[in-house]
């Protein structure tokens, strides 16, 4: 299902490739994501279990999590490297959970954004396709 308009063929990205050392202000991004910022990529892991869908979007994380929203919201429980994925084509639609390890394809952007629910993102990949076999409602 194709979700947007990149073009060209993704590079692997690993999600513990995304922060390279922890400097004086916190996780910095490694030269291998700053090189990647803007570009295709795909990168593999495993989607966040949360209490609610977020619409068009959830959280990837390196291994299986699972939060509480509601009695610890996003809290510590999250590894460095987890990483918001946004499908624009379906802004307003849950995406259900599922518990395999997916590997999507979109672009990669960095920096900090404040998200609707308050949190803020410092790694995004916006998907142009999902997987073939990855259901909807």
């Amino acid at each position: 299902m194709a979700l947007g308009t990149a073009a060209g063929p993704p590079t692997e990205l690993r999600l513990p490739e995304i922060f390279g050392l922890v400097g004086a202000r916190g996780l910095e991004f490694s030269a291998k994501a700053r090189g990647l910022e803007g570009q295709r990529v795909r990168v593999a892991g495993y989607m966040v279990r949360r209490d609610e869908s977020a619409a068009g979007a959830f959280l990837l994380a390196p291994v299986p999590v699972q939060i509480d929203d509601e009695e610890y919201g996003l809290a510590d429980d999250l590894p460095a490297a987890t990483i918001l994925v946004e499908a624009p084509a379906l802004a307003g639609k849950p995406i259900p959970y599922t518990s395999r390890r997916l590997a999507l394809t979109g672009v990669l952007r960095l920096g900090p954004r404040q998200e609707p629910d308050g949190r803020t993102s410092f790694v995004r990949l916006v998907l142009d396709e999902l997987p073939s076999d990855f259901t909807l409602p």
